[in-house]
């Protein structure tokens, strides 16, 4: 038996494995830089890994005061039926009325209309304090 010819061949084969292992992580710590802020410095792998935790917690912090920021945002819900009642009670005709979901969980109203009594009009700013009292 030859034992040295596949001593020989099972090092190339682990040599092999090793580099494109350390390749890989070559690949992912790039990756990973990448989507960092920019550093004035070259980082070693330890301070990419050490930036991006930090990184990622801040980004944890951001999130939970958006969530919190968001819940308080919605102090009243309201429904585009009580919009369109106050435009009503301030003299517009309602011609379409439409609600659309968007991204970021928002809904995007769209309302056309027109006064009732072209001589008289809306009055703009009652429709305004009245549409912030909704909101508020």
């Amino acid at each position: 038996m030859d034992t040295g010819a596949s001593g020989s061949s099972s090092k190339i084969n682990r040599s092999s494995v090793e580099r494109e292992r350390r390749m890989r992580l070559k690949d992912l710590f790039s990756k990973l830089s990448s989507v960092l802020p920019p550093q004035p410095t070259k980082m070693s792998t330890h301070e990419v890994l050490e930036h991006a935790t930090v990184y990622v917690n801040q980004l944890q912090n951001q999130v939970e005061e958006l969530k919190k920021t968001k819940l308080q945002g919605g102090k009243r819900e309201f429904k585009l039926c009580d919009i369109i009642k106050i435009l009503m009670e301030e003299g517009a005709e309602v011609i379409t009325a439409s609600a659309n979901h968007s991204t970021w969980d928002r809904i995007i109203c769209s309302i056309h209309c027109q006064p009732i009594i072209s001589r008289i009009g809306i009055a703009t700013s009652r429709v305004k304090e009245r549409l912030e009292d909704l909101i508020s």
